[in-house]
């Protein structure tokens, strides 16, 4: 029998992935950093590994604000399909009340149905995704303690140096009956841009997302914008940052996002 071989820095990359992805992640943004929200129609390569890891701080007011350490790992198990996990730990305070906790876990799927070329670079896929309750019920972090379910389409398509990205979903929230108003069914919405600069390791982004509770008007959602940008560090390694605004009251006043993605087979 030949010798096994044992690749070290694969199984490191794994157990370093593991350990911080059972430390940390985010409570509702799910997307591909440095974004929040707007999800790209590529996904992985067969037998990639993605793996996000970042910290979100929100302020809503001087006595609420809020910070996550987010991480997900996202696995291509065959041409134009992937999967992918995501968790988080929370740390809040509102008024003088402080607390921290475990977010709630999801379980994500996305396919491509059509994929851009010359001709016609355009993209368009579907990702599902299922929330489960593991934050429990906790009015202070807006975690339900109940489970959901969410269908996005997404589109993407690059004209020259900017690459669009359009999402529009709809999330089955469910109902907890120990919230006096339960939350209604989520209609969500995100236009993101991707912009290569002269320099070819920098990317800039740019992304405004809209969250509108079922039957509601549109100016009674929840509206913010983002600015951020990529480094590319390695050829598997990206870090970001960026900086959100909230474009209405129903958001943080602003927020600011660090993370590092690091890609790898």
């Amino acid at each position: 029998m030949p010798p096994v071989k044992i690749d070290l820095v694969r199984i490191g990359r794994i157990i370093l992935c593991l350990i911080l992805f059972l430390s940390a992640s985010s409570t509702f943004a799910f997307a591909e950093r440095p974004f929040i929200v707007t999800e790209r129609a590529l996904p992985l390569e067969r037998g990639r590994y993605r793996f996000d890891g970042g910290m979100e701080i929100m302020r809503f007011s001087a006595s609420k604000g809020r910070t996550v350490f987010s991480t997900s790992l996202k696995y291509g198990q065959i041409q134009n399909l992937e999967f992918g996990v995501l968790t988080s730990y929370i740390f809040g305070k509102d008024n003088q009340d402080h607390f921290s906790q475990l977010g709630d876990l999801f379980l994500t799927t996305k396919i491509r149905f059509l994929k851009g070329r010359a001709a016609n670079p355009l993209s368009i896929s579907g990702k599902t995704f299922i929330k489960l309750p593991t934050a429990g019920y906790n009015a202070s972090s807006n975690t339900s303690g109940q489970a959901d379910v969410g269908f996005v389409a997404i589109a993407s398509k690059t004209f020259t140096s900017v690459t669009t990205h359009l999402n529009f979903g709809y999330v089955f929230i469910g109902k907890s009956p120990r919230e006096v108003s339960p939350q209604k069914d989520t209609v969500l919405s995100s236009l993101g841009f991707d912009f290569k600069t002269s320099e070819r390791l920098v990317d800039l982004v740019c992304e405004i997302f809209g969250q509108i509770d079922r039957g509601s008007a549109i100016s009674n959602g929840r509206w913010s914008i983002l600015f951020g940008g990529a480094y590319q560090a390695e050829p598997d390694i990206y870090l970001d940052t960026g900086f959100q605004f909230s474009l209405n009251h129903n958001m943080p006043d602003r927020s600011f996002h660090i993370g590092i993605t690091h890609f790898f087979s």
